[in-house]
């Protein structure tokens, strides 16, 4: 391939790695929301004396803030699967590429190779920083 469609091979990874970043920074994020959340859940139901249950059935008994606990674990888990299934597919994506990129360095002669070298470090010298 040519230095035009390398770089712009290059320029794709370059941003959905960044957006790949993003994504894992919001699961991360999203995690941590649910563990406060279904804490504060187990803490919201009932214990039941001397035994290690917790009581919340269909006769109500459970204290006022579980049911708005329950529905934004429910939108939290939802979100958390929908931005997981989004970065399994970013991921793969990044992984053609980056495999196309480097079968394309490989196979230039060694003028290719240098102007793709300098193409790369231009690129992906920026996650190196990090």
């Amino acid at each position: 391939m040519n230095l035009t469609e390398f770089e712009k091979i290059l320029c794709d990874f370059s941003t959905g790695f960044k957006t790949y970043t993003k994504l894992i920074n919001d699961i991360k994020r999203l995690d941590s929301l649910i563990q406060v959340n279904e804490k504060r859940l187990n803490d919201s139901l009932i214990k039941i004396p001397f035994t290690h249950l917790y009581f919340v059935d269909g006769l109500g008994i459970f204290k006022h803030q579980t049911p708005t606990l329950l529905k934004q674990n429910k939108q939290l888990v939802s979100n958390y699967n929908k931005k997981l299934i989004e970065t399994k597919k970013l991921s793969n994506s990044l992984h053609r590429q980056l495999d196309a990129i480097r079968s394309d360095y490989l196979n230039s002669n060694d003028n290719e190779a240098e102007e793709k070298d300098r193409l790369a470090n231009k690129y992906l010298g920026q996650f190196g920083q990090s």
